[in-house]
């Protein structure tokens, strides 16, 4: 039998499972004449997919996975594809990317049909994307240790990075939902009733996952409300402050230049020391006034 260096076939007593990295237009024609699939979903194989779906058919189920990556040049999380084709005998699974370290930890001879494997190789990309959610949950946390160290501006910059790999994260999670529904739909007809229990399973797994994205979506909406609160405190507090500032050296500022005009009439102009006296009564004036303002909490 031939296959593409790429291709790995393993075979168990009641299933083969055959993982393909990248089809090739021969690894496509050799699937379609060794298990008669459509020509159409021979053709979507070719390329990722722009939706996901789960198409029925008398011999076989496809139905397309998305899952999320990290991608720590981008900082945020990415669209993996994984495309599954399952026959009565056979789970045949098609990828774009290298994602053995996600796959290669199967023992086919473990499993004695197409359900247990196919429902093993999901459980296991859902127990991967919630592993995934490890680099969210740091990100979060280092934000709640530094919003209170007024490190606003750093913080602010943090939390935008977290939102934007969290809305990543989620949008591409929750494209799952409808698949696993319809899976679950499509795989009592393929299956029998009894693959209602692993097919419920798979979609209660999914929705933990979800409920943990949406946690730290609440956590980081509070911490970026919290943070916005400490930067207007701080800002009303320094518009305090300059307005009394303002108010504190106003009158003086009007006095000084009244006492500026050489102008006949001119209070303390020829008497000796006026410049002194002037400059005393300001000064004092200021500083009674900023005692006052201190004892208001005004400053």
């Amino acid at each position: 039998m031939w296959y593409h260096k790429d291709m790995k076939i393993a075979q168990g007593d009641g299933v083969q499972w055959i993982d393909i990295e990248r089809p090739t237009d021969k690894d496509i024609a050799w699937l379609g004449k060794e298990f008669g699939i459509h020509p159409v979903i021979l053709q979507e194989l070719k390329a990722p997919s722009v939706r996901g779906h789960v198409e029925s058919y008398k011999d076989y189920l496809f139905f397309i996975y998305y899952f999320p990556r990290y991608d720590k040049d981008d900082e945020a999380s990415v669209r993996a594809e994984i495309d599954f084709i399952v026959t009565k005998h056979a789970v045949i699974t098609v990828h774009y990317e290298a994602i053995y370290d996600i796959l290669d930890k199967f023992d086919v001879a473990a499993y004695d049909s197409s359900l247990m494997l196919m429902y093993r190789i999901v459980q296991n990309l859902i127990a991967f994307q919630e592993r995934q959610l490890r680099h969210i949950r740091e990100k979060v946390e280092a934000v709640g240790r530094e919003i209170f160290h007024d490190k606003e501006k750093e913080v602010l910059e943090q939390i935008t990075y977290v939102k934007r790999d969290v809305s990543e994260y989620r949008i591409i999670v929750r494209l799952q939902e409808p698949i696993l529904h319809s899976l679950l739909l499509n795989g009592r007809t393929f299956w029998g009733k009894n693959a209602e229990v692993y097919l419920n399973d798979l979609l209660g797994d999914h929705l933990k996952v979800v409920s943990q994205i949406d946690d730290y979506r609440e956590a980081i909406a509070d911490f970026e409300d919290t943070n916005n609160q400490l930067m207007n405190m701080k800002t009303t507090s320094v518009m305090k402050t300059f307005t009394s500032l303002s108010f504190l050296t106003f009158p003086f500022m009007l006095l000084a230049a009244i006492f500026s005009m050489n102008i006949p009439g001119t209070p303390f102009m020829n008497m000796p020391g006026a410049f002194w006296i002037v400059t005393g009564v300001i000064i004092a004036g200021i500083v009674a006034l900023a005692i006052y303002f201190r004892k208001k909490g005004w400053l």
